[in-house]
């Protein structure tokens, strides 16, 4: 039923065709950029109390006592930092106003922490940044200041000591417009929550069940708080593939069901909240189409479909993986769907290579999914596999076991079965039995792990 709902209401796009020399030097490329890209640092997130309010000639942001400022990490001579402003316009986009340096004799120990004096000869126009066990707060302005302007999907600072990234990522605004932003201040529980996410997600310290009780709380009390209306829906998802013994759509167990369920008023609602983020409509469209799936209801799945299709229209790179989490685990691999279009958006990631140095949040493993180029080589190699295709299945697992064996990759073993055995996967789909086929990796929620987990 649902490849006869999709192929009838979404015209199926042309499949990707370029020359072999031309996609064998996109490749040659992406191996070269993703092998000089720098080594992964430790990835600490800031969210209590976080704020920041930007204009055309200035920036602020501060953060409050968070868990991550109890142990700090001197900044002093000879320890090398750097700070970066980093934001996106519209979540397909990426404006990296690049590491600025903070020579280690502007920094000096104070009461609590650390004291950066800057002025109008320091690079970046970075004028004071204070490091300490109360709170981190950034100032910069003057020449050296590149704006920050609006309206924005979200807004980041880095701040890089030693071989420490800490971000402070700013996603709510009560003022988001083209000569100043201000973001809104969290509630504690919502602090809380995104760190209790974030800790689950890049298995530092799993604790789904704490994350969806302050999340929960989170938009009790605050229901203008998008962040944690993505946060509480993007949890549900996750918790489908916890809920289950083994993750299979077409077997869901009802618990499976319940938190697919959970996760469509969270999402719908940060849709609305976070106007300018072209990802996560993406997200919310897997949702409609997983549970119209699982609760076989043709209207709900075709709506899935059309919200699928909008979503890739307005962010092809990005969002295409919202149809691999969802319509690639539940279609057969011969589906008209499935050969139309889901292995030419395939086809279109691999030709989008170059974005591993353009876009490295979203293509490369500089943004908040560790190992991204890994997990997305690993699920895109799954979805070839199934669709019939032997040669650029082995080309995709082939890349992630080289980039895995380099970067400590958890699923490493994954990638090496499959490069072993990649033509008996492809078989095991073609010889006409469902019952033998392999899963996809993943699959609905259950397909973060494969990047976020740390």
């Amino acid at each position: 039923m649902a490849g006869v709902v999709i192929t009838s209401r979404v015209r199926l796009a042309r499949p990707v065709q370029r020359s072999r020399a031309v996609v064998t030097r996109v490749l040659v490329a992406a191996c070269l950029v993703a092998a000089w890209s720098r080594p992964a640092l430790a990835l600490t997130l800031f969210t209590e109390a976080k704020r920041g309010d930007f204009s055309p000639t200035s920036a602020v942001v501060r953060v409050g006592a968070d868990r991550a400022l109890q142990a700090l990490r001197p900044p002093t001579c000879p320890t090398t930092s750097s700070l970066k402003f980093a934001l996106s316009q519209h979540g397909n986009d990426f404006e990296d106003h690049g590491e600025i340096p903070l020579p280690c004799e502007a920094w000096s120990a104070v009461t609590d922490g650390f004291h950066y004096a800057g002025g109008d000869d320091r690079a970046g126009g970075i004028r004071e940044i204070l490091y300490t066990h109360r709170g981190l707060e950034i100032r910069a302005e003057g020449t050296g200041y590149t704006p920050i302007k609006g309206p924005v999907a979200y807004v980041e600072a880095w701040l890089t000591i030693g071989d420490e990234r800490h971000l402070v990522r700013l996603q709510n605004f009560r003022r988001n417009a083209a000569d100043r932003i201000v973001s809104r201040r969290p509630s504690r529980v919502a602090a809380r929550g995104e760190q209790a996410f974030w800790d689950t997600l890049w298995a530092d310290q799993p604790r789904s069940d704490e994350a969806l009780r302050l999340l929960r709380h989170a938009v009790r009390i605050d229901p203008r708080d998008g962040r944690s209306q993505f946060l509480l829906g993007m949890l549900h998802l996750y918790r489908t593939s916890e809920a289950c013994a083994e993750f299979d759509f077409h077997h869901m167990c009802a618990a499976g069901k319940a938190e697919g369920r959970a996760a469509q008023r969270p999402l719908d609602r940060a849709v609305a909240l976070l106007p300018y983020d072209s990802r996560v409509p993406g997200f919310r469209a897997a949702t409609s189409y997983a549970n119209g799936f699982l609760r076989h209801d043709d209207a709900r799945l075709a709506r899935g479909v059309q919200q699928l299709e909008a979503a890739i229209d307005a962010n092809p790179l990005f969002n295409s993986f919202d149809a691999f989490a969802v319509a690639a685990p539940i279609l057969p691999g011969t589906d008209p769907y499935y050969q139309g279009r889901i292995l030419p958006l395939v086809d279109m990631v691999f030709m989008s290579a170059y974005c591993v140095g353009t876009l490295p949040e979203i293509c490369n493993n500089l943004g908040m999914a560790p190992h991204n180029l890994e997990g997305t080589t690993l699920l895109l190699g799954d979805i070839d596999a199934k669709g019939g295709q032997l040669a650029k299945a082995k080309r995709w697992y082939s890349l992630g076991s080289i980039l895995g064996a380099n970067s400590n990759y958890r699923y490493e073993s994954y990638l090496d079965d499959r490069v072993a055995h990649a033509a008996e996967r492809v078989a095991a789909y073609q010889d006409g039995d469902p019952t033998n086929d392999p899963p996809l990796i993943g699959g609905g929620g259950g397909s973060c792990i494969y990047c976020h987990n740390k």
